[in-house]
């Protein structure tokens, strides 16, 4: 008998509530890219902009001494837009991102890391 109380008793004393803790996915995690003026991007991230008017632009990813990495030029809508950022096939450290129409119109740092 003494066996069935004691064995109840751990039962009752070991369980205890889980701690669910909320966990960022970097995937799906959508910010405004030229809000901050540094931001470490991952492969496959969502990044956010807002655009003004829906002529040509173009997204430019650039080395630190201006070398040119990619080109992305495609035709926005007026408001929010959001690109997928594709990080494998970039060098890691620092690189430059912006955001041009005829003129540059935003610009920001990016870590791949």
């Amino acid at each position: 008998m003494k066996k069935y109380l004691v064995f109840l008793l751990l039962i009752l004393i070991s369980c205890e509530k889980d701690l669910l803790e909320p966990t960022i996915d970097p995937t799906t995690n959508q910010e405004m890219i030229f809000h901050k003026p540094e931001v470490i991007v991952f492969d496959g991230q969502d990044i956010s902009f807002e655009i003004i008017e829906n002529t040509q632009h173009q997204l430019i990813i650039t080395t630190q001494d201006g070398s040119v990495i990619t080109k992305e030029t495609f035709t926005p809508i007026i408001g929010l837009n959001t690109r997928q950022l594709y990080t494998k096939s970039l060098p890691k450290g620092e690189l430059i991102l912006s955001l041009h129409n005829d003129n540059e119109l935003a610009k920001t740092v990016i870590i791949v890391e």
